[in-house]
């Protein structure tokens, strides 16, 4: 077990105090399934591979998740429900929404480079995976994601609203923003030339300049 919590540790890396403490069993069964179905698919990986991965039987696997349908929507759970602490929430009580797209482009771009794995934070890119899941399970994980989208889509309106962003469309420009986010998770390792500190102050700087001069930066 003290091996299985050492790998949990290299796997999450922590940002800040509140982080969560991936250090038990069901935490170590999300780390690995998530990685598999990023890199094998959803389709590919069996509960075999998963329990394999973990270091449990497949029996022990199943005491733990009801299902792999099951399992993916709890994945999927839980990377929006950190979304929401980490970024939405404290972005909602902010008034001005220059400081406002300020704090949700830093602050989702810290909440990616939380975990840290060799395929990059697999917590973030499983929320794409929505093709293994139920149409019921798959409509609650996208209009959370379309909640999302439309708060900073929102904000870009407020913002172009006070005369910025003349010519641009809110949509795009919304896209825009996470493509530079979430791309992040692909490519984000611990061992690169650059701190996490400076990824993100340089990908927050790139991400605001596509919608607002240098001087409100």
């Amino acid at each position: 077990m003290e091996a299985n919590g050492a790998i949990a540790r290299d796997i999450w890396h922590e940002q800040g105090g509140d982080a969560p403490n991936l250090l038990g069993r069901r935490e170590q069964i999300y780390i690995h399934a998530a990685q598999l179905f990023c890199t094998k698919g959803f389709a590919a990986t069996s509960m075999a591979n998963i329990a394999d991965a973990v270091g449990i039987t497949k029996a022990g696997l199943y005491h733990f998740v009801p299902s792999k349908e099951e399992l993916l929507f709890t994945l999927m759970t839980f990377s929006m429900d950190r979304l929401e602490a980490d970024v939405i929430r404290p972005a909602a009580t902010i008034a001005d929404p220059i400081a406002r797209i300020r704090r949700i482009v830093r602050g989702h771009l810290e909440s990616v480079t939380q975990v840290v794995t060799p395929v990059g934070n697999p917590l973030t890119m499983i929320l794409e995976e929505q093709t293994g899941l139920s149409d019921e399970k798959a409509a609650i994980i996208r209009a959370r994601k379309s909640a999302y989208f439309q708060f900073v889509r929102s904000t870009l309106n407020e913002i172009k609203a006070q005369g910025h962003m003349q010519g641009l469309d809110t949509r795009v420009a919304t896209f825009a923003i996470f493509g530079i986010i979430l791309w992040l998770a692909r490519w984000h390792r611990p061992d690169g030339p650059l701190t996490t500190a400076e990824i993100v102050d340089q990908l927050t700087r790139q991400a605001l300049r596509t919608i607002l001069p240098d001087q409100l930066l």
